[in-house]
């Protein structure tokens, strides 16, 4: 096991925020996850990896309430007894994969944020100047302040990025879950958003959840690994425990070969004699 990871506020909170018991997911007669099982810490970083197909985007809809559980139970500890009146929607702020319709968005960067509010101000009522001071904060965050009067549409794929991920953020959520935040920018703009969560992870101390294909970048940061490898395969635990061969083999395929990099496991696919 590796040791607790410090945050903002010290150490990793022992105390579980969200806790999967046998956990059956799926569509309409198809199951795509069976009986998973794991807890996830208060300010834990939680890499979720696996094929295509093997059910990561499946997963994050169930905890997130968009998908219905086939059976199992989902568990979210009301871990803040500061504020007792808290929804628990309003612990999640969520990433989805990159849509190609929401890219050409008529609005400008700021009411793209603002949409993260409206669960709570409601649809139909207008933001109040302490609505536009958390759209401005959470736009701090992400380095996308002197950008907040722009047209969304007009902005680069990573920028648009750090928008959606500050409009996650605005309402100050407890666990952020990111689908493939990375997909589709190029490298520099990769590096910017991995720089940014891990900044809210150990200054802040959020709990993330993010499904990744390249785990390399974030092996560096993250606690655990949730390995998913089909219906009834998945592996949960720290990265030293989790990226080894065998276990990438059994679901990846025989061409996949790990090596260790200043203490941390980084993984290689193709033909090596190694």
């Amino acid at each position: 096991m590796i040791g607790d990871k410090e945050v903002a506020n010290g150490p990793i909170n022992k105390q579980p925020i969200l806790t999967l018991t046998g956990v059956t997911i799926g569509y309409p007669g198809i199951t795509a996850l069976s009986k998973i099982d794991c807890e996830i810490n208060k300010g834990e970083y939680i890499a979720v990896i696996g094929p295509n197909g093997s059910g990561k985007s499946t997963l994050l809809k169930g905890i997130l309430g968009l998908l219905p559980l086939q059976s199992g139970k989902i568990t979210l500890h009301l871990c803040n007894e500061d504020h007792p009146n808290i929804k628990p929607a309003s612990l999640f702020g969520y990433v989805p994969q990159k849509n190609r319709s929401e890219t050409t968005f008529p609005v400008s960067v700021k009411e793209v944020v603002m949409m993260g509010l409206y669960a709570q101000i409601g649809w139909f009522r207008r933001p109040q100047p302490q609505h536009w001071e958390l759209v401005r904060q959470s736009l701090a965050k992400v380095g996308m302040v002197d950008c907040a009067e722009r047209h969304f549409s007009e902005l680069s794929g990573g920028q648009q990025q750090r928008v959606i991920i500050a409009r996650a953020l605005v309402s100050n959520p407890q666990i952020i879950i990111l689908d493939e935040p990375t997909s589709a920018i190029d490298i520099s703009a990769q590096q910017e958003i991995l720089s940014i969560l891990e900044r809210l992870n150990q200054e802040e101390g959020k709990t993330i959840l993010m499904v990744t294909h390249d785990i390399n970048e974030i092996v560096h940061f993250c606690n655990k690994v949730l390995l998913l490898g089909g219906e009834k395969k998945y592996f949960f635990g720290p990265p030293n425990e989790i990226l080894t061969r065998e276990t990438l083999v059994s679901v990846y395929g025989n061409r996949i070969y790990v090596y260790n990099h200043n203490g941390h496991p980084h993984v290689l696919v193709g033909d090596f004699n190694l």
